[in-house]
């Protein structure tokens, strides 16, 4: 006989733990729950772990060392924002890594930083506007993420409010209209895992977690979102930094190329190989003043932060408002539709409008799309981590006594189904066998590769129905007194 907590269970011959015949903790699971320890998502499904690789993952090798050179070296290199207290480290990077795709972040714990930097999309978002807590939307655009290491001020947002990447991870956590939270919040909700910890002390040295430990770890994943691997970067050989673009373009990609660094002005301001602005700029999108209507004025006087070229072409809208919604719409803008204005960039007067031809919007944004870098749109490196650890019901990292409480507080349950483990949409006694069969399971045991399974629920038997039914009559009688 084992005990946990205010209850025991005993074990079997098998190594399964099964419930007392005579006691079942309602009392405890109800007051676990109402005091929020459990810190339970919001989602209708159970909370999920990080699986990750026996290995470290190899964001140094990635990010610094597998660098082309025209990336190593030269304009790129010197525009590197990277602190010199926050290092790329494999460590550290793995733990913003799974900080970033976790919606414990969020107040309800059900947006992560990933809801509105998606992968597929260049870590932009195909909406227009992301959806925070509670439905909620703002009114900008989610900004791609790519090659955000080359803005050499380091500085964040379209507006430039964030001094640094590490500044910026943490706006988000505390903003009412994205995740709601507070920072001492999600500092308490990371540190009831029994996966943080360990994560966090492989990344710093210790298992403190902290608020600007977070900032860090989520910056140094997103310095490491270097794109390197595009269509564009094929023309550059091995050890080179001067490309053959002639060997690998079609003839419209040519032709794009050079409208983009000659009548189409582009490179003035999406500058290096790696395509990142390097300031603020008002590229005329409304009329000042806007027929009455307040204009966003970004950094201020309509300017707003360039990003990355890099992919694009996957992003789904464009502008800091999200205004268009395919590349062709935003060539055309440029050659049509730029609004003059006092604070207007001097790189796009004279003439104010491009006028290219239809032909000549068609190269450009044939150009455009050879900056696509699959590899780096789906990179295990930067995809989501997390998976389901069948009976971990309270999301802790470890299947054990916690989750039988949160088990029994919520059999019967068809809306959280947080402890629908074999996912039929209801919580019942079969979800009770998923958490017995696992008994003892960890975070450290879920396949790498995301592949954990629900074993197969065996029928419930008539001694598990009679438990069930005497812990719901049990917690009935405790609400009438």
């Amino acid at each position: 006989m084992q005990h946990f907590g205010k209850f025991s269970c005993s074990l079997v011959a098998n190594g399964t733990a099964t419930p007392p015949i005579k006691t079942v903790a309602v009392a405890v699971a109800l007051g676990a729950l109402a005091s929020g320890l459990l810190s339970l998502p919001a989602s209708a499904a159970p909370p999920q772990v990080p699986g990750l690789p026996s290995q470290t993952a190899e964001y140094i090798k990635y990010a610094l060392q597998d660098l082309p050179t025209h990336f190593q070296v030269g304009e790129v290199a010197a525009l590197d924002n990277t602190p010199a207290d926050n290092l790329l480290t494999d460590a550290g990077a793995t733990l913003g890594r799974v900080l970033f795709y976790d919606t414990r972040l969020s107040h309800d714990s059900s947006i992560s930083c990933a809801s509105c930097h998606q992968q597929a999309n260049g870590f932009s978002d195909p909406d227009q506007f992301s959806e925070g807590i509670n439905g909620q939307r703002g009114d900008r655009h989610s900004m791609a993420l790519a090659n955000g290491k080359y803005y050499v001020n380091g500085a964040a947002f379209w507006d430039e409010r964030a001094e640094s990447l590490e500044a910026q991870a943490l706006m988000p956590i505390e903003n009412p209209l994205e995740m709601g939270a507070t920072l001492s919040e999600v500092v308490d909700k990371l540190g009831q895992t029994t996966f943080y910890p360990t994560l966090f002390t492989a990344a710093f040295g210790t298992a403190e977690i902290t608020p600007e430990r977070i900032g860090k770890a989520i910056a140094q994943f997103e310095r490491a979102m270097v794109s390197y691997q595009s269509k564009f970067d094929t023309a550059f050989a091995p050890g080179s930094t001067t490309p053959d673009f002639e060997s690998v373009f079609t003839a419209d990609e040519l032709a794009g190329q050079a409208i983009f660094h000659g009548a189409g002005r582009c490179s003035g301001c999406h500058t290096t190989e790696a395509q990142v602005g390097q300031q603020i700029a008002n590229v005329g999108l409304d009329a000042d003043p806007l027929d009455g209507v307040p204009v966003d004025e970004g950094a201020g006087e309509g300017r707003f932060k360039t990003p990355s070229l890099r992919n694009v072409a996957v992003r789904g809208h464009f502008m800091h408002d999200g205004r268009f919604s395919s590349l062709q719409e935003v060539v055309e803008f440029y050659s049509t539709g730029v609004q003059d204005n006092e604070s207007l960039d001097e790189s796009l007067r004279n003439p104010l409008r491009l006028r290219l031809s239809e032909q000549e919007v068609s190269q450009l944004v044939a150009f455009l799309e050879t900056l696509t870098d699959e590899t780096f749109l789906t990179s295990d490196l930067f995809s989501d981590p997390f998976v389901t650890l069948p009976g971990d019901y309270n999301g802790d990292g470890e299947v054990d006594s916690a989750d039988y409480d949160v088990w029994v507080a919520s059999y019967g349950d068809t809306t959280s189904l947080v402890a629908d483990g074999n996912g039929d949409q209801v919580v019942d006694a079969a979800d009770y066998t998923v958490w017995r069969d696992n008994y003892g399971q960890s975070w450290l045991t879920v396949s790498a590769a995301g592949n954990a399974s629900t074993p197969t629920p065996e029928p419930a038997t008539l001694g598990l129905a009679a438990l069930v039914i005497a812990a719901m009559a049990s917690r009935r009688r405790r609400l009438r007194s």
